[in-house]
Order: C-alpha cells, then structure tokens, then sequence
C-alpha cells in the first residue's frame, strides 16, 4: 500500500474511530487456518457472548431462567439451538429489553436497514463490530487483488453510497471511492460512467448486481471497450446471466458478495466460484427448516445469523429473511472458512398463488434463465392469483412465445392471471435497487411453493 493510500485510510478510520485496517491484517491471514480451530475459535465466542447476553440483557436473561438455561449450558455453536429465533418485528417488540445494560461502554452507533421489504429497522452497532465488518469486505475485495485505498468504482444507491454532500464526499475521497449513483441509469448517463471510469483509471467496480448488469448491457450495445480486474457485485441476487453479461462487457472475473450487517455477516466469492466464504470471525451462519430445525449440509433453509462481536444489542439466532445453504466441504482455494453455496433472496419475494400459497420468487429467476431473449424482469403482484410480468427483451421475436410463456407460469405458479408488459422501465426500491418481486398482497401463514 502506497504511503499516501495508507495516510488516507488511516486518516479516514480516525475520523469513524474504527480499526479496521488491524483487523484486515489479521483475517488476511486466518482465512487460511483449519476449519476446526476456525470452529473452535467460534465456540469460545459463543460462550463468551451468551454469558454477556445473560449478564446484561434483559431479554437473553429472562428467557434464559424461564427455561432453566443457565450459560454455562453454551459452550459450543451447536447450543445455541437452546435459544429463541428472533426476527426484526420481535426486535422492535422488545424494544429496550434488547439493548445492554451496559451499553454505552461499547461506543454504539445507531444504524438502519435500507427497509426495502418494509419499515427500516433501527439497531446499534459497536465500533468494533463496524471495523470487522470493512476487514470482512476488504478480504473479500482483495482476491481481485485490491488493497485498502485502491482506487474503486462504486455504483449502487442508499445502502452504500448515502449522499453527495461535503461529508460523504470527503469519506468517499479517503476510501479512494468513485461514486456512481444507481438512481439514474439513462443512456447518457451510463455515457458518462463509462468515460469516468476510463479517464480516472478505475480498475475495480463494487456494484449492485441488476446495475453493473444494467451497464454491462449498455456498454455490449455500444461496443465500447473497457477492462476492469474485477467486478464485484453485492446486495442483489447475482442471476447466471448477469454474471455471464458483466463478464464479457468489462472482460474481468465477477465476485459475488453477501451482506448483512445486522447480523454481522459477510460472505465473499474466491476465484474458485464455487460458494461464499463466510467471515466465521464475526458471525455463526445457522440454516433450519421452516419449524426452526438444522437441516443437513447442502440442503436450503432459512438463515439465522448470531453476531459474535455486537455485545451493545446482541443478535442471537437472528432471521435476516432469506433463504440459503452452507457447506462445510473443504474449497479448492485452500481457506477454511465454510461456505454459503447460494443465496435465494428475501423471504418477502413472494407471490401468492388463487389458493394463498406462496411461491418463492426464485421460480421466476428460474423460469427466465432458461430464456437468452430476456435481458430483465420484475413481477407485481396487487391481488393474489394474479400478477403483472414487466420483461426487457433482447430479440422481438420472443414475442411469439409469450402467450405459452403466461399459460406456462399461470399453470405452474396456480396463477388465475398472468399479464406481461414490455418494457425498460422498473420500480427500484428507495435504496437503488432492483426488486425481482414487488408483492403488495397482505402477508398470510400458507405453504411455501419452491
């Protein structure tokens, strides 16, 4: 790292009282440790957590002596099955019991979910926990060889890039950040991202997946030529064609990242493309079925994250909303870190078939990967049993096929009707992003259709 580089990061961590660049370090180098000191790392963790949890938050402790659990029983991951799944609406029920007593001998800071699948929810994180989460993403930023201060372009919306004023564009100056807003992706203005990126020499773009996929196609259309050493993608489900797109279009390697910061998860691609590493210093990642029991390796589930770091506002066994698979199986690249071998999205993309059943919204990815004309869709639903299919289209001549596409979907998904609009135009979220599913029926407790 280049004195001025490392002058810049260091002032930048001094002004957001974090340490994250020690802790990158650090991870650079336990990555690369054996699973099972990696896992035993985590039980003393777990231990350590729960025993605070009891001490001083008044939830863990009434739970925990209500059913005679007291923490000496945690010694291990695996105990914590003892305690209760918790979601964001059973979080803001318990309001104050959540927070630690002691709470401010961890220099909080109050933080916001985006609220793209409903109300934001407001939650506290300790400044280490905000330094681990930058060393998690620096490590995964780095398989495409980046260090702390590189230069990188960043093309998203409210949940990375928060504004343009003084403030943010010192924090974006000091991270050697080039911003690029998702809001507005009109012809000109990709013109524009484009030549930027040439002229200021970004060789890294960190990037929403539907909108590096959005100026991928742009820039295939234009012919324009532009190498990047990697592209990273984060916040969106990455869809095959996407990567396929973004790949040919900036003619580097995409690597996929997963977040979640309220549940102090970060998981990273490698150049093995074979799952997500997950940052195990941080979070225990957790799949059950929909009773809330372990489901074996490899089979999908719901994710529950437990923040080993957050001692200010604990989340223990907490539900992100999406659904997912982990594998313990050793990667090829050598790091020991288990994996996520996929994410399927929010347990909100749902739609609802004439009976109330849900159908996940990964049956339309599903459904739409198998056709090369479709370049984007979204589906919005008003009324359960019907729905409206907006579709960008590459060839005119898939045309023809819509009329069997909509039967296909109708009979499938239980579906009473199916209309399909051609268009370039979709709802984004307030954040930037692009929803595969915008469902505006009231949530019921029916089947899940997958």
């Amino acid at each position: 790292m280049g004195w001025i580089k490392k002058l810049r990061i260091r002032l930048m961590e001094k002004i957001r009282k974090t340490n994250a660049l020690h802790y990158y370090q650090s991870y650079k180098e336990n990555q690369w440790k054996d699973q099972k000191e990696l896992l035993k790392e985590q039980d003393e963790k777990v231990s350590n957590l729960v025993k605070h949890a009891y001490a001083e938050v008044p939830f863990y402790k009434e739970y925990m002596e209500k059913h005679n659990l007291p923490p000496a029983y945690f010694q291990s991951v695996k105990d914590l099955e003892k305690l209760p799944i918790v979601g964001k609406e059973e979080l803001k029920r318990q309001k104050n019991k959540v927070l630690a007593n002691n709470i401010e001998d961890y220099s909080p800071e109050e933080k916001r979910t985006g609220g793209s699948t409903g109300e934001p929810f407001k939650y506290y994180l300790p400044k280490l926990s905000h330094s681990l989460m930058w060393a998690n993403i620096w490590r995964g930023w780095n398989v495409t060889g980046y260090q702390p201060g590189d230069k990188i372009g960043v093309l998203a919306g409210g949940s990375l890039l928060s504004g343009f004023d003084v403030k943010r564009r010192l924090y974006y100056y000091l991270n050697n950040w080039i911003p690029f807003s998702s809001y507005n992706m009109s012809e000109e203005t990709m013109d524009y991202y484009v030549s930027a990126m040439k002229k200021k020499k970004v060789k890294l773009l960190y990037s929403y997946s539907s909108s590096a996929y959005e100026l991928a196609n742009y820039i295939l259309k234009k012919g324009y030529e532009i190498q990047l050493d990697g592209v990273i993608t984060t916040s969106e489900v990455l869809l095959p064609h996407y990567r396929e797109a973004i790949e040919k279009a900036f003619g580097c390697e995409v690597y996929d990242q997963y977040g979640a910061n309220d549940g102090g998860v970060t998981a990273f691609e490698c150049d093995q493309h074979e799952g997500l590493h997950i940052g195990m210093e941080r979070c225990v990642v957790e799949i059950v079925d929909d009773d809330g029991n372990p489901v074996p390796d490899g089979e999908e589930g719901r994710i529950l994250l437990t923040d080993l770091s957050n001692y200010a506002m604990p989340f223990i066994r907490y539900e992100v909303g999406d659904y997912g698979a982990i594998t313990r199986e050793p990667c090829a690249c050598g790091r020991g870190l288990i994996r996520l071998t996929h994410i399927k999205g929010r347990q909100q993309e749902f739609i609802y078939s004439r009976n109330k059943r849900k159908v996940h919204g990964g049956f339309f990815s599903t459904t739409f990967r198998q056709y090369d004309a479709v370049e984007q869709f979204q589906v919005k639903q008003d009324q359960s049993g019907e729905i409206v299919i907006r579709l960008r289209l590459n060839d005119p001549s898939f045309e023809k096929q819509l009329d069997r596409l909509k039967q296909t979907i109708a009979k499938q998904a239980e579906l009473d009707k199916v209309t399909i609009e051609l268009t370039d135009q979709f709802e984004k979220t307030k954040g930037g992003k692009h929803k595969f599913v915008i469902n505006n029926v009231a949530e019921t407790n029916e089947s899940v259709v997958r």
